[in-house]
């Protein structure tokens, strides 16, 4: 995932982004051990992030979206903030906290008997939100959490078929994913311009990756 730049100045939001990157979590970053993954390469990241957009493969859509985790939460940030997307699963804030190249931050949930991971990452001015199916166990020990609840707040969930998910979210183009073979992505997103346009401060892209026409990982992802 890489920061986008949308015309407007936004060095406010980066700065508060910045602040808040240590509130991902209560839990301690694990120590890592010599030779061993790090959390951050081993988690079964879609990164897709703005891509789609910016290849003019993103469908648009008027309505942002968020996680919640088993009964119906309103988010306590706003649509555009960096939080937004996970900001209505309490059950994230108990994850794992921990660090990646070069200077990004994230937390972690791991659920062992679905093989589900729920995490989020951000740096600058971007932050993503995921919730990813088939995920090994990691290399160092994280907090682990039934995820089997979690879903989209307009019900998208995994498993679902890619039909099933352009009936809530409306039609777009399938495309391949980009170094994950026989997999394919439907992307949307709340930006109303093209990349070489002037945009709104900050926007949502939101993806949807598919595995033999299963849903096998979600992203709410926003960047400025």
């Amino acid at each position: 995932m890489k920061r986008i730049k949308i015309s407007g100045s936004n060095a406010l939001a980066a700065i508060a982004l910045a602040l808040g990157l240590a509130a991902f979590g209560t839990a301690a970053v694990p120590a890592a051990t010599a030779g061993a993954a790090t959390l951050g390469t081993w988690l079964p990241d879609p990164n897709t992030g703005d891509a789609a957009w910016r290849n003019g493969q993103a469908a648009t859509t008027n309505q942002y979206d968020y996680f919640v985790c088993g009964g119906a939460r309103a988010p306590t940030e706003k649509k555009e903030n960096f939080d937004y997307a996970g900001s209505g699963c309490a059950l994230l804030k108990k994850g794992t906290s921990f660090a990646y190249a070069p200077s990004g931050k994230g937390i972690v949930l791991y659920d062992p008997a679905h093989r589900t991971a729920f995490y989020a990452k951000g740096c600058c001015a971007w932050r993503g939100f995921a919730l990813t199916a088939n995920a090994g166990p990691p290399p160092q020990a994280v907090a682990n959490a039934d995820l089997s609840g979690v879903r989209t707040m307009r019900g998208v969930a995994l498993g679902m078929t890619a039909a099933g998910v352009q009936r809530i979210y409306g039609p777009a183009n399938s495309y391949d994913t980009k170094g994950r073979p026989g997999v394919t992505t439907l992307s949307y997103t709340t930006m109303k311009t093209k990349p070489n346009e002037p945009g709104a401060a900050c926007a949502q892209f939101q993806s949807f990756s598919f595995r033999q026409d299963r849903l096998i990982a979600i992203e709410l992802y926003v960047a400025c």
